[in-house]
């Protein structure tokens, strides 16, 4: 539930002072999704008998794309938008733009 909520925020923070980072970052996101199915799918099972992690649907919404928590997803997207919006905010505060 933190992280959804830190993805509204962030996702919100986005769209009010870059939506265009936003829009290019979607597309980045999407082709990052292949990979990151084919690893965590294999970690938690998709390709193996045993898997290597274990998620208890206890701690999750649990609703699943393939064997993966669609947590993971947001986490993922969170993870990797959240540097690009602080380096991109950084380097236009100290270079003067």
């Amino acid at each position: 539930m933190i992280n959804y909520s830190y993805a509204v925020i962030l996702i919100f923070l986005v769209l009010n002072y870059r939506k265009d980072l936003l829009q290019q970052f979607f597309l980045t996101f999407l082709v990052m999704l292949i990979p990151f199915f084919i690893v965590n799918g294999i970690l938690t099972g998709s390709f193996i008998e045993e898997q290597v992690v274990w998620y208890d649907n206890t701690q999750n919404i649990g609703v699943r794309i393939f064997t993966i928590p669609v947590e993971d997803s947001m986490y993922a997207f969170t993870m990797i938008l959240t540097p690009l919006v602080l380096t991109e905010y950084f380097v236009n505060r100290f270079s003067g733009n």
